[in-house]
């Protein structure tokens, strides 16, 4: 059947579908960057070049960090396509994480949209941004989950190499440790009493990614 052909496709294909999708993830982010920053330079009220240069520097560093975020998800999901059975879980789960990854540029566009209204001094739509601020949090942690879940039923898989094995514990350990860490600076930033504007949060995940830390790392007895 066909159903079965793509269960049974290679690694591939399965790595034109990954590519081609993250590719157009990360493009929309490019195009959408120089957007926001026109939209800041022309709704803002007359002051000095110093204080709009910060805040396209800001909006700068937001995109920069989606993108690091995005491209650390595309790294781990690329590994998780080597050496492991394709089974329905894994093509489910790879196609909810595409699905999850492509809505981080249009939901970032909107946190960056009321934001801008924010600094304006425009509080119409603070629920709208509330709730962008946390789809966009909310979407991360489901991406590192289901990245997780397939590492943890890749292990389970017969037949898998020592080296394998050992890269798909890292993968769930940090993937993990990622879904606890964003969900904590999601709560944390977007309580009223330790809010913080964006985009610290998006950055601070961003900085993770590049340290492999790892909460739930097997500690070997001697």
């Amino acid at each position: 059947m066909r159903l079965n052909a793509i269960w049974e496709a290679s690694e591939e294909y399965w790595i034109g579908i990954i590519d081609a999708t993250y590719g157009i993830i990360q493009t929309l982010l490019v195009i959408e960057l120089p957007i926001v920053i026109l939209k800041t330079i022309e709704n803002q009220k007359p002051q000095s070049q110093l204080i709009i240069g910060m805040e396209i520097g800001v909006t700068i560093i937001g995109y920069f960090a989606i993108f690091t975020i995005i491209y650390d998800i595309w790294l781990h999901h690329k590994v998780l396509l080597y050496g492991i059975n394709k089974n329905r879980v894994f093509i489910i789960l790879t196609g909810w994480i595409l699905f999850a990854s492509s809505l981080v540029p249009p939901i970032y566009y909107l946190v960056n949209h009321y934001d801008l209204e924010v600094l304006m001094g425009d509080h119409r739509h603070d629920s709208a941004m509330t709730f962008a601020s946390i789809a966009i949090f909310g979407i991360i942690t489901i991406v590192y989950l289901f990245s997780a879940v397939i590492a943890k039923l890749g292990k389970r898989q017969l037949g898998l190499t020592p080296e394998k094995r050992e890269e798909l514990e890292f993968i769930f350990g940090t993937s993990s440790t990622k879904v606890l860490i964003t969900a904590f600076i999601g709560v944390i930033g977007l309580s009223p009493l330790t809010y913080m504007q964006p985009p610290i949060g998006i950055a601070a995940i961003a900085i993770i990614t590049y340290f492999p830390i790892n909460f739930f790392k097997k500690r070997h007895r001697r």
